[in-house]
């Protein structure tokens, strides 16, 4: 596993034309492999969600995602650089099929983004940002919840890394599902598997 996410994200920093080729290939994939059953599970996971509202990332501006993404301070982004942040990065990220993201909001203001992003091999990658204004309310432990409620429905195996000293993000997933070990990455990071607690 830590041999396939190191080649993947070397595609995608050093080939990217290669890298958004496998996406749509894996999108196409994706979509006929999980179309049905994720409308249902997306229905469900927005229930857990409630009093918040929860909505695709393709369901937003783009504009109002780019924005939300330059309000965080740049600290945030030493450790979460899934993807880009400007406006065609987001167009395109609203158009990949295996790629979901979801916003979460509160009083019209978002305060949550979270994704999976999944392969057509039934594995999928979590992520999320929590707004720094509202750190430390239990919205990062409920993305965690909700994404791997998603995966699980779906019955696909899913994975993340973090940062050995981002104790808050390990604490946080920790509330949802257990957290194997598998290996360092390059990065110092820790790749790990989600567990059901």
């Amino acid at each position: 596993m830590t041999r396939l996410y190191t080649i993947a994200h070397w595609l995608r920093d050093r080939l990217p034309f290669l890298w958004q080729l496998i996406e749509r290939v894996n999108a196409l994939f994706f979509r006929l492999r999980y179309a049905r059953r994720l409308r249902r599970v997306e229905s469900e996971a927005m229930k857990m969600i409630a009093p918040m509202q929860m909505q695709r990332l393709s369901d937003i501006s783009a504009e109002e995602m780019v924005a939300f993404f330059h309000s965080q301070p740049v600290s945030i982004y030493r450790r979460f650089t899934p993807h880009g942040f400007e406006l065609p990065d987001v167009t395109a990220l609203q158009r990949n099929a295996s790629f979901l993201a979801y916003v979460l909001k509160r009083d019209g203001n978002i305060v949550g983004y979270f994704f999976l992003r999944s392969y057509f091999n039934g594995s999928c990658y979590f992520g999320r940002m929590v707004d720094y204004q509202y750190m430390s309310q239990g919205i990062g432990t409920l993305m965690n919840k909700v994404s791997f409620f998603i995966s699980e429905s779906l019955h696909m195996q899913s994975y993340q890394t973090i940062a050995a000293d981002n104790i808050a993000s390990i604490k946080s997933c920790e509330k949802a599902y257990r957290l194997q070990p598998i290996s360092k990455i390059a990065n110092g990071d820790t790749l790990y598997k989600n567990c059901k607690l």
